[in-house]
């Protein structure tokens, strides 16, 4: 048995889910409380989600790559890494580098996405089961959406989206993912595999952001994973999604219009053209709770004034369809 602590919203948790799915292994899911992680202290790995705890052999592991190729050495049937060495090397690097761009980027606009259009559903993600689920009803949840927005701005950086060029970066990379797509069917050799995989759970938060969901030329991506989520019994949408749409029906609009971003030129480095990565990077910087006034002002600048226009709500090709 495969216990898997996690968030059941997170990208990189249905990234493991999916692969412990695909390979056919039993496991029980552990809900975790997102600000304290107790759940997870007795473990000697790093304390970082998601995490899972093989009953069989005792061992912990967290960071979603580094447990996949685990439960590939460990449990090889069906497996999700090539046999080939140099095609097992592109996998294992598509993952690396898909978790330190796509996987951050993708999480920092999705929540950027829910802070401007509806910031209530902040403590249904996070405090379902704090005081009794006092924070996610009515009025309650309103007075937790600043405190919540500031903590997470301030944790990854959501009100630097612009500075950093977050929007742009995405574009010049999964343009050329998607011509790469149609071209060849998968991301490595001619089959299904731990790569694919990541792409496709990482792109997930890109569904509700309506930049990338509605770009003409990024169409085929998001049907590619869409077929990849039938094939393979993937939920069809997550609460989140099911939320912010719920949302935009009712108001008949969505934030979707960049008004700063300017076509790119560039074409984003992919695997195989830069050095190779050992690990996976990640964005998460410290907060505590002296610190959550000076991240009011950018939940404020974010949710009002982030340069993100509001244009008619029209569902996504791949939703509507």
């Amino acid at each position: 048995m495969i216990e898997l602590y996690k968030l059941h919203w997170s990208h990189y948790v249905e990234k493991v889910r999916w692969a412990l799915d695909f390979k056919q292994l039993d496991w029980r899911g552990i809900d975790i409380v997102a600000f304290t992680k107790k759940e997870m202290q007795r473990f000697d790995c790093a304390q970082t989600v998601p995490l899972i705890h093989d009953t069989i052999t005792g061992v912990a592991i967290s960071d979603s790559s580094p447990i996949i190729r685990y439960l590939d050495e460990t449990y090889p049937e069906h497996p999700l890494l090539p046999a080939d060495p140099a095609e097992r090397e592109a996998v294992w690097q598509w993952m690396l580098r898909l978790d330190s761009s796509l996987g951050l980027h993708a999480r920092r606009l999705g929540y950027t996405q829910v802070i401007m259009e509806c910031p209530h559903v902040l403590s249904q993600l996070f405090m379902p089961n704090v005081a009794g689920g006092v924070f996610t009803r009515r009025g309650w949840r309103v007075l937790a959406a600043p405190v919540l927005g500031a903590m997470l701005s301030l944790r990854f950086g959501f009100h630097r989206n612009r500075g950093d060029g977050v929007y742009e970066a995405l574009e010049a990379q999964l343009i050329p993912i998607a011509a790469q797509l149609e071209r060849e069917g998968f991301l490595v050799g001619n089959r299904f595999s731990a790569a694919d995989i990541t792409l496709a759970s990482l792109l997930r938060p890109l569904r509700i952001v309506p930049h990338f969901a509605q770009h003409p030329r990024l169409q085929s991506l998001f049907a590619w994973q869409t077929q990849l989520f039938r094939i393979h019994d993937r939920d069809a949408a997550f609460p989140y999604e099911t939320l912010i749409r719920t949302q935009r029906e009712r108001r008949g609009s969505m934030r979707g219009r960049v008004r700063w971003m300017h076509p790119s030129t560039e074409r984003a480095p992919v695997a195989g053209e830069s050095p190779a990565l050992q690990v996976a990077q990640n964005d998460i910087h410290s907060v505590n709770r002296w610190m959550l006034l000076l991240g009011l002002p950018a939940y404020l600048k974010l949710r009002w004034f982030s340069g993100v226009g509001r244009v008619p709500y029209v569902p996504a090709a791949f939703l509507a369809g």
